[in-house]
């Protein structure tokens, strides 16, 4: 069965059971059976944030960083320099490790990072935010990209069976060899036991980086989608770009290219993968109180009824 994930980040207070997080998201809704645990504050407070986690019964999963310790945001992985990328994969090990400590039952990274620069695109006018500089694709072969990240997979399958945790790779980029190419298929056909997660609203945005259409894109992996970050990107007639808008059933593929899909790349992936955990990584506050109830209808739907959902 699906399960709804909510995101835990920032401080906690010495009491669980606060109601929100610091997104403003009500954690007493029904329909969560989950937490997201990233970018916390302290290590004090994750152990806060796993106490908040267990007053309302949840499962634990992980995005790293799972708290602030002034390094790099995401792994940076495809670092030019390959003492940078080497050291990445190690901090993934040890944070994979880490999370199992806690009782996490997944950790997910951000795969490939950081993005590309694409040739005669501006990134940002895409929407793109960036942590780390962009990387210029004449320090990588398509041939060279596709051997360091298989040599991550290993590394990383590895840890997953040691460490009895599941390793999840988010899509990021901007990045012509996965998204372009068929590098995603070619590692996870020869790693299935790892996972991907789909970030609905940020696959909106390779789509368009890209040139592609966002739900092919979504169908190329079904078979490995095992977790979902579930939110709306959109663009307005400027084409300025927002994210994290809360997902609605009317986000569907007619409003594009002004609005992603994200309900039918959700209806899609649910479809492929019943078993499916969604976080729901939207800003509660981006919308009306009324578009914000649709959007929790509608994920709920989406997962299924439970016990505990609809009552």
């Amino acid at each position: 069965m699906a399960q709804l994930f909510v995101p835990l980040s920032g401080g906690f207070g010495k009491v669980a059971g606060s109601g929100f997080n610091t997104y403003g998201e009500n954690l007493e809704r029904k329909g969560w059976r989950g937490a997201e645990l990233g970018f916390i504050d302290s290590f004090a407070d994750v152990w806060a944030a796993v106490s908040e986690a267990e007053f309302y019964d949840w499962n634990i999963g992980v995005h790293h960083p799972l708290y602030k310790d002034g390094g790099p945001l995401w792994c940076n992985f495809f670092a030019p320099d390959v003492a940078v990328r080497t050291q990445a994969v190690d901090a993934a090990v040890t944070a994979a490790q880490g999370a199992h400590q806690i009782g996490a039952r997944y950790i997910l990274f951000h795969f490939p990072w950081p993005g590309f620069q694409m040739p005669g695109v501006d990134h940002r006018a895409q929407g793109w935010y960036y942590t780390e500089p962009l990387v210029d694709l004449e320090h990588w072969r398509e041939a060279d990209v596709y051997d360091w990240s298989r040599k991550v997979f290993d590394r990383l399958a590895t840890v997953q069976e040691q460490e009895e945790i599941k390793i999840v790779l988010e899509i990021d980029g901007p990045n012509p060899y996965f998204f372009d190419g068929e590098i995603y298929t070619r590692l996870f056909e020869e790693f299935p036991a790892l996972s991907l997660c789909v970030d609905t609203g940020r696959l909106g945005m390779l789509a368009k980086t890209h040139g592609r259409d966002p739900l092919e894109l979504c169908r190329r992996w079904l078979p490995w989608t095992r977790h979902m970050h579930l939110h709306t990107s959109l663009w307005d007639e400027q084409g300025h770009a927002r994210n994290h808008i809360p997902t609605t059933a009317a986000h569907t593929a007619d409003k594009w290219p002004q609005i992603t899909p994200a309900a039918d790349m959700a209806r899609m992936i649910l479809a492929a993968q019943p078993a499916c955990n969604v976080v729901l990584e939207h800003d509660p506050k981006a919308v009306s109180a009324e578009e914000l109830d649709a959007a929790h209808t509608f994920a709920v739907e989406l997962v299924g009824p439970g016990p505990d959902l609809l009552g």
